[in-house]
């Protein structure tokens, strides 16, 4: 195949690698015979793109019969590596215990929670010194210069790997070797063989820029063979050949060529004695334009210089290239899936190539509105993934009762429950559990009240078996101490997943299924392997470490009939693989590039001084996918000008894109207007998603009148709403509709507002009956609050707020009781209309006998309200005085009443009485009437929010007016009787 000549070949970024990549096959492999055909091998950097290759190759007729070996270029070290390179996970664990001996001596240092992130960069660091075959003692001879004082600390940890950790290698994992040191081992011995037996079969390595030493090594070895070549991706051939130096771009670590150039000098290779693997083109107007922009920042001068020469070919060198430039997040996706719907439209295949996988999430589920299903490469992080959910919400239970909001988020979870029936009859327990009346609102889970409610549940038989089912399945979890051995913690969780997922009736459990559950299973075999590393690890170290296990697993659910010409790829298959229309993505600064990691350890002078690459690295590699990706004939940029809600920076390669095309006068500013434009379209279509195909008038405010269905019964406290929000009255007492507890709720005014009542229930008659009055509330605060709330802080608020009013409330008392005597309290009572066939039910937090009649009082825990709002809306206290002088406290009989008054159990314990004796509010019961009867028979009906407290009126019900489709300016809806049933 490669009779004489040069043997490494590069393609022009931009090119179509796997097809440049077959044709050069094709022609080298046409007078072979079909055994040799067969015996070339093919060592590709990623699996899709040998994949993807095998694909084609099986399509074209040019390779009918055997087809050439296709295989990775780290399977070629497969049988060389005589050293074995040690587990990651038990590497990971012997540096922690390591650290954590470190940290505990220490404490100074650093946390212990940060043991394993200190741990996972200082083996960052250890791969990285090997990677490049730097001894890791050097680090302990490094010149520090002014960085002293930060050295001593960080000498602290990194003396555990260069002096402790080899040792401990030899000692706790004898025959192995640390992962980067196995790698060079291998190509060592594989350097070895080939000198002494080279293959004479063709060895090709395509697609490798060679950025690690150990793969520039293995390319080396291949070239020594008597058929090995290398194939590059992504070459330059615009670049001046003086940038090629070492003082060039191998000497600008950012630029995209640097790691070519790199590769280049480490093989003894001229740029210009680079062989063509195809007779293409290898000069575009686009690859000249994207050159020039991306000139190392020192020599950006020959901008000035090749400008003319650039502006007379803009035209051609933007045709096809568009920008979006959204202004959020949520806008960059839309857009994009809009841009790709049309490409699919028009039958062309279309690939988005971005680093940021949050944007890729939000485009693959924008694409969803057309049912388009994307291959995406790069896959899900395990702990976002159905059965990681799961996990995690079980992980969060070890050691204490289960958070109620956290079980019924689990309960509802897909994969518990079982499947089928028993799932149905599962569901519809645990809304049960919510809708029962607050079964779950306590701050963690009392299995005493769920067993109540099981017990309850006349209509369900097997409720009880199911509740006793659940608890055994949970009650492992918060048995597991806080110094339980990781095994017995892996093995408990292992165990609480099959069974929750398997369901009451013991099912087949479908937890550890599909790709999903195998890729979870898997992290824990890892982990179940590696625990007798684990010696030293806490419970909550050990969650720690599940959790970043799972992080940083990747899992790639097998999609339902992905569409063939939607990609979704990484920057590495972005190189080999080719799409009609490329969407580069997320260019803001940042994201793409992405910032360089701090190094904890080494500043920028000792990498230096070391001899390790500078972190812009990185930065570089990522530009040389950028330069390759952006020459495709049809190419989209795409940034958002606002991230996380704050405003962003475009992306440094886009930045000198667009300058360098805006500063070519009026064809540059005409070129950025018509890329502009291109992208502006896939914006407006973005756009349109979310406007309506006519523009509708707002809706009117809603105003049911149920004909038949009406308030039979309703308490004092509800005339207020049903004057303010009468629709809320309909909604709660005609549809029978209340809002749910939320499961493990966090105490809230009314719940506040009962207790203080119960107290004053306790307090105000022990202190009548002759108890010390202080010690009276001090008991009965202590008791009501130890039965009724559970949150131990709010607990202990409550009380110390109560307390600091203890004297004000004392003295009131005192001097309410020689005027009265109490005769009842939170008694109920009620007063009928008979032709409206209605009731009003009212219950009195306390009523005294004066000498002219009854002192009726309601206890007020937040802002009494004002007289003119009680004269209006706040009606409790006159209804319940009509009440009475009706005798509808049926204990106390027929009674006047001299006093309505609110005794404040606020800050100030203030008293406001809003009758005595004048007898203002006696037209109260008359103006009842009048309120029922215009909603049961005129034609108000029902209107929502018709006299909101205040503008943001925190109605249960918005949602179902649908409050939004209506301004509160609206009127309401004017209906005609028996219009609506």
């Amino acid at each position: 195949m490669f009779a004489g000549g040069p043997r490494v070949f590069a393609l022009p970024a931009g090119a179509d690698f796997a097809g440049s990549l077959i044709d050069g096959l094709a022609q080298r492999m046409s007078g072979l015979d079909p055994f040799a055909r067969a015996g070339v091998e093919l060592r590709l950097n990623t699996r899709r793109a040998q994949r993807s290759l095998q694909q084609r190759m099986e399509r074209d007729g040019r390779f009918a019969g055997l087809l050439p070996r296709i295989g990775g270029v780290e399977d070629l070290l497969t049988g060389f590596a005589t050293a074995r390179a040690v587990d990651p996970l038990r590497r990971k664990l012997h540096v922690a215990r390591l650290v954590r001996g470190l940290v505990e001596a220490r404490p100074d240092l650093a946390p212990r929670m940060a043991v394993f992130d200190l741990t996972d960069r200082l083996l960052d660091l250890l791969d990285l010194m090997q990677e490049e075959g730097v001894p890791p003692e050097r680090l302990l001879d490094a010149e520090v210069g002014d960085a002293s004082r930060h050295w001593q600390l960080s000498l602290e940890f990194l003396k555990l790997v260069v002096e402790a950790w080899p040792a401990i290698l030899a000692e706790v994992e004898p025959g192995h070797v640390d992962p980067q040191v196995a790698c060079h081992a291998a190509v060592t011995e594989l350097e070895a063989a080939w000198s002494a037996a080279p293959p004479e079969h063709p060895v090709i390595i395509a697609g490798s820029t060679g950025s690690r030493p150990w793969m520039r090594r293995l390319m080396a070895a291949v070239l020594r063979l008597p058929q090995g070549a290398v194939l590059l991706p992504g070459h330059d051939p615009d670049l001046p050949e003086a940038f090629w130096a070492e003082d060039g771009v191998a000497a600008s670590p950012d630029h995209p060529q640097a790691g070519l150039a790199r590769l280049l000098l480490d093989l003894d290779v001229e740029p210009a004695d680079l062989g063509q693997w195809v007779a293409t083109d290898r000069n575009t107007a686009r690859g000249r334009l994207i050159s020039l922009a991306l000139r190392p920042a020192p020599v950006t001068a020959s901008w000035l210089e090749e400008a003319p020469a650039r502006a007379a070919e803009l035209a051609e060198s933007t045709a096809g290239l568009g920008l979006i430039e959204a202004a959020t997040e949520r806008e960059e996706a839309l857009a994009i899936a809009c841009a790709m719907r049309s490409a699919v439209e028009e039958g062309r295949s279309v690939a988005l190539v971005t680093p940021d996988r949050t944007l890729s999430r939000r485009v693959g589920a924008a694409l969803d509105h057309w049912r388009l299903i994307p291959d995406d490469s790069a896959g899900r992080p395990l702990h976002l993934v159905p059965p990681g959910i799961a996990m995690r919400l079980m992980m969060d239970m070890i050691g204490d009762p289960p958070d109620p909001a956290a079980l019924v988020a689990l309960l509802k979870h897909p994969l518990i429950g079982g499947a089928g029936e028993t799932r149905r009859l599962h569901l519809r327990r645990v809304i049960g559990l919510q809708t029962g009346c607050k079964t779950l609102a306590t701050p963690e889970v009392v299995w005493q009240r769920l067993e109540d409610w099981a017990r309850e549940r006349k209509n369900d038989e097997g409720a009880q078996a199911w509740m006793a089912w659940l608890r055994a399945a949970l009650d492992p979890l918060a048995r597991i101490g806080a110094d339980a051995e990781p095994s017995v913690v892996l093995a408990t969780l292992r165990s609480v997943a099959t069974t929750l997922s398997a369901g009451v009736d013991g099912g087949a459990p479908s937890f550890w299924l599909e790709e999903t559950g195998a890729a979870l299973e898997q992290v824990f075999l890892q982990m179940e392997q590696a625990s007798d590393a684990m010696a030293g690890l806490t419970r909550d170290d050990l969650m720690r470490l599940l959790d970043a296990e799972m992080r940083a697993a990747m899992v790639r659910p097998a999609a339902f009939l992905p569409h063939p010409g939607v990609a979704i790829l990484g920057a590495l298959e972005a190189r080999m693989l080719r799409a009609d229309v490329t969407i580069l993505a997320g260019l803001n600064e940042g994201i793409w590039p992405e910032r360089p990691a701090p190094d904890p350890w080494l500043s920028r002078g000792m990498r230096r001084t070391l001899g390790l690459p500078m972190p812009e690295r990185e930065t570089g590699l990522a530009a040389h996918d950028v330069q390759n990706a952006a020459n495709a004939p049809e190419v989209i940029l795409s940034r958002a000008a606002r991230t996380d809600g704050s405003p962003s920076v475009a992306s440094r390669w886009l930045i000198r894109l667009t300058n360098l095309i805006g500063g070519m006068g009026d064809p540059g500013k005409q070129a950025l207007d018509d890329m502009r434009a291109r992208g502006a379209a896939h914006l407006r279509a973005a756009a349109a998603l979310d406007r309506p195909s006519h523009d509708w008038p707002r809706a009117p405010r809603p105003a049911p009148r149920p004909k038949a269905a009406r308030i039979a019964k309703l308490g004092a406290t509800g005339v207020e709403t049903l004057i303010r929000d009468p629709y809320a009255i309909y909604a709660r007492y005609i549809l029978g509709l209340r809002r749910l507890d939320q499961p493990g709720r966090e105490a809230d005014a009314l719940e506040r507002g009962d207790v203080l009542h119960k107290v004053m229930e306790r307090f105000v008659p022990a202190m009548h009956a002759g108890e010390e009055p202080r010690e009276a509330l001090e008991t009965a605060a202590r008791e009501v609050l130890s039965a009724r709330v559970p949150w131990p802080s709010t607990r202990a608020l409550w009380h110390a707020r109560l307390m600091r009013i203890a004297d004000p409330l004392i003295e009131g008392e005192v001097e309410r009781l020689e005027h009265a005597a109490p005769v009842a309290y939170e008694i109920e009572g009620g007063r009928d209309i008979p032709a409206l066939g209605f009731r009003l039910t009212a219950k009195a937090d306390r009523i005294d006998r004066g000498a002219k009649g009854l002192r009726i009082y309601d206890y007020k825990t937040g802002k009494p309200p004002t007289q003119p709002e009680v004269e209006n809306f706040a009606l409790q206290l006159p209804l319940e005085a009509a009440i009475a002088r009706d005798g509808g406290f049926a204990s106390l009989g027929v009674q006047a009443v001299e006093r309505l008054a609110y005794i404040g159990l606020d800050s100030a314990a203030t008293v406001r009485i809003i009758d005595e004796g004048a007898d203002s509010l006696a037209d109260v019961w008359a103006r009842l009437e009048a309120l029922l009867s215009r909603h049961y028979f005129g034609e108000v009906g029902y209107p929502a929010r018709m006299r909101p407290k205040f503008i943001k009126y925190p109605s249960d019900y918005d949602h179902l007016s649908r409050y939004g489709e209506w301004t509160d300016e609206a009127e309401p809806v004017r209906m005609k009787v028996g219009s609506w049933d």
